[in-house]
């Protein structure tokens, strides 16, 4: 026997081994090299209607944001499950809703399984957020909104990105870019200009600035010269909020990156304004939704019928990166609908309302938003208490309808409604679109509101919503004053919290 034998046997097993381990780290690179690049843009109280390729009827006001859909896809019936700002990214983030991880307002967080960006850093990828920041995440990249010009400086947005691509390096990356507007204050308004945070030097001036006669005020809204002109404003922010977008996707251009990047646009929730922020109407709850992925996704394509919405962004994210979805999450991928396949069960959104920053004033609602119908139930309503939204309260828009109202009896109805509302409520938006006349009460509409009331108690036993009980019985007062305590409960131990640090 040659006695080098077992020597030699040895190092063809290291070798062997060596071999072994250098292709598994080769195929784990190579994965990881593979895996899709993901840029999330997101315009702050955007309405749907307001974006070019979604009908808005004035001119050019998304030139870059209507190039991207004729890039990719357009979803028709995009929404947001909840009508205010950071709550609604954390239901894009989280693939949960609000009641689950408890984020009903702006600083709770309580994770129910693995998020988007968890998924996504657990498998290599580099990731960022730009203004506006999510908090509870551990990102690679924060750029805060004193940093970022409070989001209205569009140059840094472009070298912002630019940035993060190179200190992403060889990993993939996922970078969520928040623009602040068009959120109020609007650009060029008495309110811009004496705000704290206001910086002439950093908010950039649209490409194009409206004027009053430019303009066309939403149907829900009176046409008012102060209603105008703040219109005349938002649509100066629309513009230069698509700057943004257009600033963001010329760096990613610009760079090695455009082919292997998913490309996301939607806006937060609608405009900042009375029937809408804060509120779970159409236009509250309707965005504008833009899918882009060269070489997987048709450009140019149109969804005219399918409803996907806010909670479901995170598992299609995780899909497209051929990452698996946490069972955790609740919402559902529709990657079959960006492949052109069909799939069932996309005939309804749920949408819901709870409370603003750091209050205990609750104004729960509960909505399921259909193509042809909305139905909105209001547990908070007693015939007495009087909303008080503190986004708008104060704005031109909203002093002006009061002070109509002293003279005009529709515009009275109309804030008188906007006020006190009504426990239940039912729009056939496809004649109504604006939401004008509730027809909850006809007989022949029970049926309607029956069939709706059962998806609202059927998405509450899956996902565990406190109102349960109630929405099986939603006209039990001692049921409503159950649950409006328990909220109510909720709501001050988690302000507690917040001033003592915890959150």
């Amino acid at each position: 026997m040659n006695g080098n034998q077992p020597l030699k046997s040895l190092h063809i097993i290291t070798l062997f081994a060596l071999f072994c381990g250098l292709a598994s780290l080769l195929v784990a690179g190579s994965a990881l090299a593979l895996r899709p690049n993901i840029l999330l843009i997101t315009a702050d109280d955007m309405s749907w209607d307001s974006v070019g390729v979604y009908g808005c009827p004035v001119e050019e006001t998304t030139p870059n944001i209507d190039r991207l859909a004729s890039e990719g896809i357009q979803f028709d019936y995009g929404y947001v499950q909840i009508a205010i700002c950071t709550p609604s990214r954390q239901v894009m983030l989280s693939g949960s809703h609000s009641h689950q991880t408890m984020t009903r307002c702006f600083t709770e967080m309580e994770r129910v399984g693995p998020t988007l960006p968890d998924v996504l850093k657990q498998n290599g990828y580099h990731i960022a957020n730009i203004n506006k920041r999510q908090n509870h995440y551990d990102w690679d990249t924060v750029i805060d909104e004193p940093d970022s010009g409070f989001g209205r400086d569009i140059p840094f947005h472009g070298e912002a990105v630019r940035g993060i691509i190179e200190a992403a390096g060889e990993k993939p990356w996922f970078i969520m870019a928040n623009f602040n507007d068009p959120h109020r204050p609007f650009h060029g308004s008495d309110a811009e200009k004496v705000w704290t945070k206001y910086d002439a030097a950093r908010f950039s001036n649209p490409s194009r600035v409206y004027g009053v006669d430019e303009i066309v005020v939403p149907g829900f809204l009176p046409d008012l010269t102060d209603v105008r002109m703040e219109m005349a404003q938002y649509y100066s922010s629309v513009r230069r909020c698509d700057d943004g977008v257009g600033a963001i996707l010329g760096t990613l251009e610009n760079s090695s990156e455009a082919k292997n990047t998913i490309v996301v646009f939607m806006s937060d929730h609608g405009i900042s304004n009375p029937f809408s922020k804060m509120n779970c109407y159409q236009v509250s709850l309707r965005v504008p939704l833009i899918v882009r992925y060269p070489g997987k996704i048709e450009a140019g394509r149109r969804d005219k019928f399918n409803m996907v919405s806010a909670v479901d962004l995170a598992p299609t994210l995780l899909e497209l990166a051929g990452l698996d979805v946490p069972k955790t999450m609740a919402g559902r991928s529709f990657v079959r609908l960006l492949e052109g396949e069909d799939q069932d069960g996309r005939d309804y959104v749920i949408g819901y309302y709870y409370r603003n920053l750091r209050q205990t004033v609750l104004y729960p609602e509960f909505t399921v938003q259909m193509r042809d119908w909305v139905y909105i139930y209001n547990p908070w309503v007693d015939g007495v208490t009087a909303v008080h939204n503190s986004d708008y309260t104060g704005s031109p828009t909203l002093l002006a309808m009061w002070e109509a109202a002293e003279t005009v009896p529709s515009i009275k109805e109309r804030t008188e409604f906007h006020k006190y509302r009504v426990r239940e409520e039912l729009y056939n938006v496809r004649q109504d679109p604006h939401a004008y006349i509730n027809v909850a009460a006809a007989s022949e509409n029970r049926e309607r509101i029956a069939e709706m009331q059962t998806i609202l108690v059927h998405w509450m036993e899956e996902t565990e919503h406190p109102a349960l009980k109630l929405m099986k019985e939603p006209h039990n007062e001692e049921l409503i004053a159950e649950y409006m305590e328990w909220e109510r409960e909720n709501a001050v131990k988690q302000v507690e919290e917040v001033k003592r640090g915890k959150r």
